[in-house]
């Protein structure tokens, strides 16, 4: 199933102000929002109405050279436009400068196990065009990737939006993207792959990250996670997938892996895990395995038999519950969340699961410890975690993209990430 939610219904609302962030190298985004440049702030005030460079001098309470550096790059990336320019009288002819609204500036793209998303912002963030494909219809990643993208790109071109000036492009993929991870280029596309996929409509070399960590990012933005200075994300899906936030930043650790939590091995379990281990979390808390385990053929017939009152099913679901409180109690123990987000289809499914994951996580505590970790739904779903790809990739710091424009050599410090 294909969704597509044109600007009325995605409303004009969007990304915080622009800053910086390190890029795919270390693979630590902040989640709170930065100062706004002048660029920015030109854009804010464009956006309530045209302006002259005067005008925009007054309101912004900046210098004639300060604005024509930062209204250079507006104008070379096409999102300021001159609307008219008055030539009556002697001198210079005024020109008016208004916000090219309608030009999509970055594009985020979502692909998970189960379902895909892609939206298109304009300068200021607003939403333009916003896709959500249910089940994608080929288990390819780079074909549920290139539908999402020919999606998109229509759902764009029948609403008139002006995809010439696209300046970023940032993919979520359901894989670990750290720099040492290593995976089957047979099984997975490489970043390089990726790119020249996206590449087909938009040009950006796109920053490419894994969809866990996006999610989490979007959540610390604008979700459950905002205020919060650190959390713990997990979600229960096709797989079990986690990351960290500490200090306002969602961290990556030495190389970009940090918060594996689906992979710590859970005693009494000796499952075989698609990673090669035995035990891991996954094999409990997954999708697949909680399936496996009731008897249940998908997630809605596992949903029925719980609701029926069936032992094997209730089982199953009882002791998924408890292997992610045992985990999540050990994660909180080693760093002290504010708090634990939950998100994924189980936790959709089954909102009272996150109670007794809660219980479970709290017997794992110091009990003498006033701990304070509150267990939490997601508020955003898969549109809000392709905004935060866009994001990223619309805030990557300068010397991030000179580096993406460099050829990789043997032994570089981007070296194998996502391949």
């Amino acid at each position: 199933m294909i969704r597509i939610i044109d600007r009325l219904e995605r409303g004009q609302g969007g990304a915080p102000p622009e800053g910086q962030q390190t890029g795919r190298t270390d693979m630590h985004y902040p989640t709170r929002h930065p100062l706004p440049t002048l660029e920015d702030r030109i854009v804010a005030q464009l956006a309530l109405s045209p302006a002259t460079r005067s005008q925009l001098c007054e309101a912004l309470d900046t210098s004639r050279t300060n604005l024509g550096r930062a209204l250079s790059t507006l104008l070379d990336e096409g999102s300021v436009g001159a609307v008219r320019s008055n030539a009556a009288g002697r001198g210079r002819p005024t020109q008016l400068l208004a916000l090219n609204a309608t030009a999509a500036h970055a594009v985020g793209l979502l692909i998970t196990r189960t379902s895909c998303a892609g939206v298109m912002l304009n300068r200021s963030g607003a939403v333009l065009a916003a896709v959500h494909i249910v089940s994608p219809s080929s288990p390819s990643m780079s074909r549920s990737l290139e539908q999402t993208c020919e999606t998109l790109a229509e759902s764009a071109a029948a609403q008139g939006i002006d995809v010439t000036h696209v300046r970023a492009v940032g993919v979520g993929v359901p894989i670990p993207m750290g720099r040492n991870a290593r995976l089957s280029s047979n099984a997975y596309p490489s970043v390089e792959e990726l790119a020249s996929l996206t590449g087909r409509w938009w040009p950006a070399a796109p920053v490419v990250d894994n969809t866990v960590r996006m999610a989490a990012l979007a959540e610390g933005l604008w979700g459950a996670g905002t205020g919060m200075s650190s959390f713990i994300y997990l979600r229960l899906s096709g797989g079990v997938g986690g990351c960290v936030v500490s200090d306002f930043r969602l961290v990556g650790g030495a190389t970009g892996l940090a918060g594996e939590l689906g992979h710590i091995t859970v005693a009494g379990n000796d499952a075989l895990c698609a990673c090669g281990k035995l035990g891991c979390l996954e094999t409990l808390a997954s999708i697949p395995a909680l399936c496996e385990r009731a008897g249940a053929q998908d997630l809605t017939a596992l949903r029925a038999a719980v609701h029926a009152g069936d032992e094997r099913a209730r089982a199953a679901l009882e002791r998924a519950a408890a292997a992610v409180g045992y985990v999540l109690g050990s994660a909180g123990l080693l760093i002290n969340p504010r708090a634990i987000i939950l998100a994924g289809e189980i936790v959709d499914a089954f909102p009272s699961i996150k109670e007794d994951i809660a219980a479970h996580m709290r017997a794992e505590l110091l009990p003498v410890m006033e701990w304070d970790i509150d267990v939490v739904g997601a508020s955003l779903g898969p549109l809000g975690a392709a905004q935060g790809c866009a994001y990223v990739a619309a805030h990557r710091a300068p010397e991030e993209e000179d580096r993406e424009r460099m050829p990789l050599t043997l032994g570089s410090a981007d070296e194998g990430d996502g391949s």
